[in-house]
């Protein structure tokens, strides 16, 4: 696990983005990005069980969407103050190992009750 394990699933669970930066292979170096943290596991079919930080770029500049990395590519993650609606993300259905409410938030009214002027 990453030095900040905690804060990465504290932003999961609170729709937050991070920004962090990691080692990446394609690009054979250190990268900064700000990313939606999506769940901790390991690859979903997968034959190797190693866990993963799995993020997705919105400006989909750090490649496949979502990115699996390993804990020793993690340099640093900061927590951002800004949130994110998970329904707009592309997941499809999904199973999560980091328990969560995502679910889609719909306001509670009644169409009945309009006032007339």
């Amino acid at each position: 696990m990453i030095l900040h394990h905690a804060k990465f699933i504290d932003a999961i669970r609170g729709k937050t983005f991070i920004r962090v930066v990691f080692y990446s292979i394609p690009d054979a170096g250190k990268v900064d990005r700000e990313c939606i943290p999506l769940d901790f596991g390991p690859e979903p079919g997968a034959v190797d069980v190693l866990n993963r930080y799995w993020i997705w770029d919105h400006a989909n500049t750090a490649g496949a969407n979502p990115l699996g990395l390993l804990p020793d590519q993690i340099v640093s993650v900061q927590v951002l103050g800004r949130n994110f609606i998970p329904q707009q993300l592309a997941l499809g259905n999904r199973s999560w190992n980091v328990i969560r409410d995502w679910e889609v938030q719909r306001e509670l009214h009644d169409p009945s009750e309009t006032t007339k002027k």
